[in-house]
């Protein structure tokens, strides 16, 4: 069933109810006072009956029907009549019902062939020179039902008549208000599966078609960057990839046709090992990047210890590149306040990061000495890492993230281009932030945020 259907249901459900229940109020209400007035039509006939006492003659005079089918009886206190009008005498009170008249006013109906609805009856007593009589007078209210019928037809003809504008106007109104999500269905349809320049047209007004077009067009917007990224990212890899298998195949079948000896096989088999370790390198890069990207922010629970894990990663470099020059900087108002900062997040997953970020400093810049400065800024943990490198060119600053992407004046400088996107997957978790600012030949700056929580 779709939205509209459901609208128009749903309006006409809720315009149907309320229309029945006002006409039932309606009802209800003109019924009540139909009852109220014939009551008392009856009641003031009955109180007349004293005048049979008071005075015949008058009493005799003015004992036309009033009202339709009308009949009066009177009985005394042993309940004998001792007069009954003229008229249809088609109702005998109860002895229990004419005791009950002597304590106060009986109002009863009771159904009669003739008629459809019940006629209508009232028992009163009054007292007459010290003795106590009981007055039944009896009656059909026939202006009073018929006035009832026709309400009752009215508002019936009335409310299908209405119902039937409700559901056409609900239509309409549920029809008007799904077209702009009807153009976008269209536009929709009409899209193919691999078009990730397609973009949803929409009206300028502030509705919710229009936040849905807006963030539907938004979602492809990062679906093409993701396909894009991920082209590249294929091609780039399986050239990596296949070149190194590629030269150690090339060795391999070389050595095997024209290596003689044994040492000149060994050195064959040297040069392919290398190319080996360089295709293990990158499949375990990829296998990082691939685990990075499927965790969360929430299952980082650890405190981390900054110092610990940078002083860490400078031995790693003292043991991969002893030469290497690495200047650590812990700045005053870092030192002050790191007894009552608190940085959640996972110390082996930092120090991959820093160890990515540290080493393409120490590459690029021909093992020139590289700055690692820590401070603190307000409810941030700032790592700074400076190189006197070759740089990054400027246009190429945000294309150095995506993967397997490296800068164009990099040479023959070895790397994968994963590096930094681990790096920056890595802080992301962290709920952090990675800024690069480089000018090529003066080199690069590294700035490493990560929220600082209070003790």
């Amino acid at each position: 069933m779709s939205i509209k259907q459901r609208i128009t249901i749903g309006f006409g459900l809720l315009v149907a109810t309320l229309l029945l229940l006002f006409s039932f109020f309606i009802y209800q209400t003109y019924e009540s006072y139909r009852r109220s007035l014939m009551q008392t039509r009856l009641q003031r006939r009955a109180l007349a009956a004293q005048a049979f006492f008071l005075n015949r003659n008058e009493f005799f005079q003015s004992s036309y029907l009033t009202l339709p089918e009308q009949h009066e009886v009177l009985y005394d206190a042993e309940n004998h009549r001792i007069y009954s009008s003229s008229g249809p005498d088609d109702y005998t009170p109860t002895p229990a019902q004419l005791d009950e008249a002597h304590q106060q006013e009986v109002y009863f109906t009771y159904t009669s062939p003739q008629w459809e609805s019940p006629k209508e009856g009232v028992a009163l007593s009054f007292t007459v020179q010290g003795k106590q009589y009981v007055a039944v007078v009896t009656a059909y209210d026939l202006s009073g039902r018929q006035t009832s019928r026709n309400l009752l037809f009215i508002l019936g003809i009335g409310n299908v008549f209405s119902l039937v504008v409700i559901a056409l106007a609900g239509f309409l109104f549920a029809r008007r208000a799904m077209r702009p999500f009807d153009q976008l269905i269209s536009q929709i349809n009409s899209a193919t599966v691999n078009d990730f320049s397609f973009r949803l047209t929409h009206a300028s007004t502030r509705d919710e078609a229009s936040y849905l077009a807006g963030s539907f067009n938004d979602l492809l917007s990062q679906l093409q960057k993701l396909a894009q990224s991920q082209e590249n990212f294929v091609a780039y890899a399986s050239h990596e990839i296949r070149t190194p298998l590629t030269v150690v195949k090339g060795m391999l079948e070389t050595s095997l046709a024209y290596d003689p000896t044994l040492p000149a096989a060994q050195q064959s088999m040297e040069k392919a090992l290398h190319r080996l370790e360089e295709a293990i390198e990158l499949a375990n890069a990829l296998l990082r990047l691939a685990e990075v990207e499927g965790l969360k922010p929430s299952r980082l629970l650890d405190d981390l210890n900054v110092v610990d894990t940078i002083l860490d990663t400078v031995t790693y470099f003292g043991e991969k590149y002893p030469q290497q020059q690495i200047d650590l900087q812990l700045t005053d108002e870092f030192t002050e306040h790191s007894s009552s900062l608190r940085v959640v997040g996972n110390a082996n997953l930092l120090r991959t990061a820093l160890i990515n970020i540290i080493d393409n400093a120490c590459k690029y810049s021909d093992f020139q000495p590289v700055d690692v400065q820590v401070q603190y800024e307000p409810s941030w943990v700032i790592i700074s890492v400076s190189d006197r490198g070759i740089g990054i060119p400027t246009a190429q600053l945000t294309d150095v993230f995506v993967p397997m992407m490296r800068a164009g004046n990099v040479g023959t400088i070895h790397g994968f281009g994963l590096g930094l996107t681990l790096a920056k997957k890595i802080v992301d978790i962290h709920q952090g932030t990675l800024q690069l600012s480089s000018e090529p030949g003066n080199g690069t700056s590294v700035r490493l945020s990560l929220p600082a929580l209070p003790l």
